[in-house]
């Protein structure tokens, strides 16, 4: 019968070096990285999707070097909000803060439209796609990214809460593929608007169905079983993990295990994602050394590798996607 089509996006939060939430001291050595990331990428073919930060797109040379890449028609440039330190700064730092969702709808649209200038100035080209940062998307987020002209979002972390981190978000009940982003909003004719398309990370288990697996370990994760660690147990016997399709927390194997359920199961687009200050050792928490680094490359060129073996891979980035779901092509 062939080998099954398989569209893989792969989307890197192009970010500071910093990974606490702060405003000074700000520093994106780890863009210089990419060079290196890129040469991965094209062996395969990959054409990512490089989300940037305020603060990178404000930087000359780290500029020059994504605008090469971009010049050579081998990636897509999108955004990517941290409100904490994307002007204007009218509100105070703190935790829940930095949730873009919890700010004021004329402040995220300002942050938002400072973030887009800046893109622009810098590479000439209005961005299309966008992932909050801390995955703080709200629903008058979506109203601010339709009134900037935004396409696709990446923000949305299936069977993931983060109400515990500032107040954040809550992606429980979301399932992997492509969707309209519902609005409810007064401020705009939803005549004259365009929808955005939500393309959420690619986030599952070992086991199948996802969906029964959840209700499972949601059960599992109540306050009163804690004490048992029954997420641990089955984790290390390797009877229930979730699994990111990400080389930050993910082994290559998991990795693999994840696509392999999805794609028999007819999911066939996969959205790998990772930050790029992991690419420099010591910049944020999943690579402390030279030795990790190097082992994160191996598990990415592994996943790589098995799926350009074993299925009819399309690397396409998320503008791309979303044209094709908009238009009915995928």
């Amino acid at each position: 019968m062939g080998s099954p089509k398989v569209i893989l996006i792969v989307t890197i939060d192009v970010e500071e070096d910093n990974w606490e939430i702060c405003r000074s001291g700000l520093t994106v050595e780890n863009v210089r990285e990419i060079n290196r990331l890129q040469v991965l990428f094209d062996r395969y073919g990959i054409k990512p999707t490089y989300l940037l930060s305020y603060q990178v797109a404000l930087c000359d040379w780290a500029v020059n070097i994504l605008a090469k890449i971009l010049a050579e028609g081998k990636c897509e440039i999108g955004a990517h909000l941290h409100p904490w330190n994307t002007p204007p700064l009218r509100e105070s730092l703190s935790e829940r803060n930095s949730m873009l969702l919890n700010l004021p709808y004329e402040l995220q649209k300002e942050k938002l439209i400072a973030l887009t200038d800046q893109i622009k100035k810098a590479f000439g080209i209005r961005p299309q796609s966008f992932r909050a940062g801390r995955w703080g998307l709200g629903s008058e987020t979506i109203d601010a990214l339709i009134a900037c002209d935004y396409r696709v979002d990446s923000s949305v972390t299936p069977m993931m809460s983060w109400s515990d981190y500032g107040d954040g978000p809550k992606f429980q009940g979301v399932g992997i593929e492509p969707y309209r982003l519902p609005y409810e909003s007064d401020r705009m004719n939803k005549n004259d608007c365009h929808f955005i398309l939500e393309v959420p990370l690619s986030i599952g288990f070992n086991r199948w169905p996802f969906e029964f697996w959840q209700k499972i370990f949601l059960g599992l994760e109540k306050k009163w079983l804690r004490f048992l660690h029954p997420i641990g147990i089955l984790y290390h016997t390797k009877l229930l993990r979730k699994i990111w399709l990400s080389p930050e927390g993910s082994s290559a194997d998991e990795m693999i295990t994840l696509s392999k359920l999805m794609i028999k199961h007819g999911k066939r687009i996969l959205n790998l994602t990772f930050h790029s200050n992991a690419l420099l050792p010591g910049k944020g928490p999943f690579i402390k050394n030279v030795k990790e680094l190097e082992e994160f490359y191996l598990k990415l060129e592994k996943f790589l590798e098995y799926l350009t073996s074993n299925t009819n891979l399309v690397p396409l980035t998320l503008s791309e996607v979303g044209r094709l779901l908009e238009n009915k092509k995928l």
